[in-house]
């Protein structure tokens, strides 16, 4: 009779941890239910990117479809997998703009390159690096070149215009005539405190 109890009492315990466990392996985590409906979302609509956290989700489309249409799809399919509390931001985008953009930062990314590997046979260029300006259609892209030195220094002048030519000789390069597409561009030279040298 002991046997039976504590076999019968195995079984039972077996079962209800058994029964526990199911909905642990057949449910998903918050994040992969977000991930699915911003599949979806990217299914149904141009979507050109997105990202988020835990309480946030940004995406861009194409300005053909209307922002507000794609956050109410999103917070909808949201709402029916029973998550709340995100703040959903959808911004429509020119793909003219984005596509322009996306060049620049390609560009940005060549003249970074070009430095660091400069900065290892010459002292000069060491910590000359780039930094991201925002690109629009109607403006000249702005290449924005940060250096170590100070306005001040006498030879301030000289270095940036050797900055210059250096990212000037760059885009001579076949594939920079590419990406560049015949943008108008300024080359702008800071010094350590954020000033402009040129």
């Amino acid at each position: 009779m002991k046997r039976i109890k504590a076999c019968l009492f195995f079984i039972c315990v077996t079962l209800l941890l058994s029964s526990c466990q199911i909905p642990k392996a057949d449910a998903k985590d918050k994040h992969e239910i977000v991930g699915d409906v911003l599949e979806n979302i990217s299914a149904q609509y141009p979507v050109i990117n997105y990202t988020g956290d835990d309480h946030n989700i940004w995406m861009d489309v194409e300005d053909t479809v209307q922002a507000s249409e794609v956050k109410k799809e999103i917070q909808q399919q949201l709402k029916e997998n029973h998550l709340n509390g995100y703040n959903v931001s959808v911004r429509a985008r020119d793909m003219k703009q984005v596509e322009k953009e996306h060049r620049w930062s390609l560009i940005d990314s060549y003249i970074f390159e070009k430095f660091r590997k400069k900065e290892k046979h010459e002292e000069k260029y060491k910590d000359v690096t780039t930094k991201l300006t925002n690109i629009t259609l109607e403006d000249p892209a702005i290449v924005a070149i940060s250096t170590p030195i100070m306005n001040s220094d006498p030879k301030a002048k000289e270095y940036a215009a050797q900055i210059q030519k250096e990212v000037e000789a760059l885009f001579q390069s076949k594939k920079m005539k590419k990406l560049i597409e015949g943008d108008a561009y300024k080359i702008v030279v800071y010094d350590e405190q954020d000033q402009p040298i040129n």
